[in-house]
């Protein structure tokens, strides 16, 4: 697969493009530079390399026209790109590559590298920015904020962090963007360290994830090819938040297991997520897709749709290995499927029990509610997905968690993730006015303040990790969800990362409080 986006990236290593000198150079020293609209990539490259560590690059009003060899951000300095409130229009060109850090990231990098307020346009169909570094490396701080994406292909990529070889680990937050244009494209698809048994616990809650959050996702129509080209993507065992967002005729994807573990961690809270008559499914098919794999949360998103009703898998999940091949929804048929005869192989680590019409071999290796815990039991431990306040904008019903199940010999997908003890659905979109209404601890999960949190409750007896929710929407920042860990026994499960997220505070200088961006107000249509 390595060979794949090195050949789709192009340029990285090859220097393919500008070979003359430019009379566009950029000037400046220490922390300050600056270059003049025109500059090309070994301008910009210059610049990097005599910048101190820190540096801002502000770029002046007016065109630029990049592709071909890559500006190539330089591990042992950080630094931010500053487009000067999207007056600096870059126009992308084959081979497409622009800005990278491709298999430069070494060790645990804890620089900061920011790309704020350009204009990108016209990008073709390949990856545009890639981050990944040598094995095992870590690039802790990418800030991608308050750019304008415009009319990229809808078979590109716009950021590629991590690849399929060497395994690195980028963490990211992208936040103030917008992404536009005619057809739907991948603005941000995370790869993370490519095996789920190398992440010592859970990411839930943490910085350790990519964080899409603030963002505006606005497109004319989506591609009918392939639906499962969203707004954002996720393999290789990495973890993503995607929150606060406003998207219009793009779904919101992840893949599973067979992705080298999928996604391990995914939390969807605080959108607005729409479909139009542009869109293919104007009903919200699919509005969240998730293929299968590790931890899910959802909660206060609302789900708009201009065709009625809402589909029924507008918050969809299934698990591709639970299917077999006469599913005809795109399930694999090279792999194995989960049914009690895969335990303890190389890849496919399921649970050890024995095939039958109860269990079909137990738990799956990473099945979605399942968390890495380090490997320990190698098929994941119990994290159940747990989803609460996602609302029907039309009519103001719940939105719950669909398991999407396709196959017709089992196992089946609902064989392998069930209610009450892989996920749980709150069972009402009203919030809690009693410990005892309209959640009473019993079974699924409710919400509202702490002090009207059901006394008694009930947990899986046969396993660790689970137990039915409630969400204390009064404690904290924004809120804690207790799982009931023993009987009548609540323990704190999930905590939401700060936000906004803390690299949110940075200001690349005083351009950016002479020249502040301003509100994104993409209307619903």
């Amino acid at each position: 697969m390595l060979s794949f986006w090195l050949s789709l990236a192009l340029g990285l290593s090859m220097g393919i493009g500008w070979t003359g000198t430019s009379d566009a150079a950029c000037s400046g020293s220490g922390l300050s530079w600056s270059c003049p609209a025109g500059a090309t990539p070994s301008d910009v490259n210059a610049a990097i390399a005599n910048a101190a560590d820190g540096a801002t690059i502000y770029f002046d009003a007016g065109a630029y026209t990049w592709g071909g060899s890559s500006i190539d951000l330089d591990n042992t300095k950080g630094v931010t790109l500053d487009g000067g409130n999207k007056s600096a229009v870059v126009t992308i060109v084959n081979p497409g590559l622009t800005i990278a850090m491709g298999g430069t990231v070494s060790g645990n990098n804890t620089k900061v590298y920011r790309i704020t307020r350009f204009t990108f346009q016209d990008a073709p169909a390949q990856v545009i920015f890639w981050f990944y570094g040598t094995s095992g490396a870590v690039l802790n701080n990418l800030r991608v904020d308050h750019n304008t994406f415009s009319n990229f292909h809808p078979s590109g990529i716009g950021f590629l962090l991590g690849a399929n070889g060497p395994f690195s680990t980028v963490y990211g937050l992208f936040d103030h963007n917008l992404a536009t244009g005619p057809v739907n494209f991948i603005l941000a698809k995370s790869l993370g360290i490519g095996d789920p048994a190398l992440i010592p616990s859970s990411l839930r809650g943490t910085v350790k994830n990519t964080y899409v959050e603030d963002n505006t996702f606005d497109f004319a129509t989506m591609r009918a090819d392939t639906l499962g080209a969203g707004c954002v993507d996720i393999w290789n065992s990495a973890g993503m938040v995607f929150r606060y967002n406003t998207t219009r005729n793009c779904m919101v994807t992840a893949h599973g297991t067979i992705h080298g573990g999928g996604a391990v961690n995914f939390e969807l809270y605080k959108n607005l997520l729409s479909m139009d008559g542009g869109s293919v499914v104007p009903n919200g098919y699919r509005l969240f897709h998730h293929q299968g794999s590790g931890e899910f949360l959802a909660y206060q998103n609302v789900f708009a749709h201009t065709t009625s009703p809402l589909n029924a898998s507008a918050l969809a999940v299934t698990h591709y290995r639970s299917a077999s091949c006469d599913g005809g929804n795109m399930y694999n048929c090279s792999i194995p499927r989960c049914d009690g005869t895969n335990a303890n192989t190389t890849t496919w680590k399921d649970q050890n029990l024995a095939p039958g019409t109860l269990n079909y071999g137990g738990a799956c290796w990473m099945q979605p509610g399942r968390a890495p815990a380090g490997g320990n039991p190698v098929y994941g431990i119990l994290s159940p997905m747990y989803t609460w306040q996602n609302v029907d904008a039309s009519t103001g019903s719940q939105v719950p968690l669909t398991i999407e199940n396709y196959s017709t010999t089992p196992p089946l997908v609902t064989d392998h993730i069930k209610a009450n003890r892989d996920y749980y659905n709150a069972v009402s979109n009203q919030a809690q006015d009693t410990p005892t209404s309209p959640f009473n601890g019993t079974t699924g999960m409710g919400f509202g303040s702490l002090e009207n949190r059901p006394t008694t409750c009930t947990t899986n007896p046969n396993e660790l990790g689970g137990g039915v929710g409630y969400f204390a929407t009064d404690i904290g920042q924004q809120g804690v969800l207790y799982r009931c860990s023993a009987s009548n026994s609540w323990t704190v499960h999930y905590t939401p990362y700060t936000y906004p997220h803390p690299l949110q505070a940075l200001v690349a200088g005083n351009r950016d409080l002479a020249r502040p961006d301003p509100p994104l107000n993409v209307q619903v249509k």
